[in-house]
């Protein structure tokens, strides 16, 4: 073998590499650039949801119903108003704040509705976190989230199943102590200001 050809038989698999690479690339940054407007709408839907479930609505199945709503009665949050505000024609409903815990394996991401009449939460949506599957994450379970409705703290645990209606009471989530302990900080750092 001359030297120009073992050359050629090192070179050819660099340049297959390099061409594939370019290729792929490619491919990836279009599927992306095609659907960053999709995922961007997706992402401001799945935030309009939570919020709406944090004042404690039912939320509509059809997103042109949820858009529809949020644009007619959310507004915030902004430098003078650091949550969103739901109001119905006559008045506001809810305060929904953005919240925020370090959890197990990450920061938990929340929105809690407070009631701006009597202090008490309106609803709990659990938006963003890395929790354990089958433990830390069931505080994304509607048992979970629906707990503190009515309540307002300063939230104290009691173990999972309890179902207490005290208002200051919240079931844990069993295996997930640091997860619990997170929710319920966040939850009683809010309600402190409440």
């Amino acid at each position: 073998m001359s030297v120009s050809q073992a050359i050629r038989e090192r070179v050819r698999p660099v340049l297959f590499m390099l061409g594939f690479s370019v290729v792929a690339i490619s491919l990836v940054s279009a599927l992306h650039l095609a659907t960053a407007a999709a995922v961007e709408r997706n992402a401001g839907l799945f935030r309009q949801r939570a919020v709406m479930a944090a004042a404690g609505l039912t939320v509509p199945p059809r997103p042109a119903e949820v858009i529809e709503w949020y644009h007619n009665a959310v507004t915030g949050p902004d430098e003078d108003q650091p949550y969103f505000k739901v109001s119905d024609q006559a008045h506001v409903i809810a305060h929904v704040h953005p919240m925020r815990g370090q959890g197990l394996w990450g920061t938990i991401h929340a929105m809690v509705g407070v009631n701006p009449d009597n202090g008490l939460i309106t609803g709990v949506s659990f938006v963003e976190h890395n929790e354990t599957p089958g433990l830390g994450a069931r505080i994304s379970e509607p048992w979970f989230e629906q707990q503190f409705s009515g309540k307002a703290g300063p939230f104290k645990v009691v173990p999972e199943g309890t179902r207490s209606q005290a208002k200051d009471e919240m079931d844990a989530v069993t295996g997930a102590t640091v997860t619990t302990t997170a929710v319920r900080d966040m939850l009683n750092k809010l309600m402190e200001k409440h």
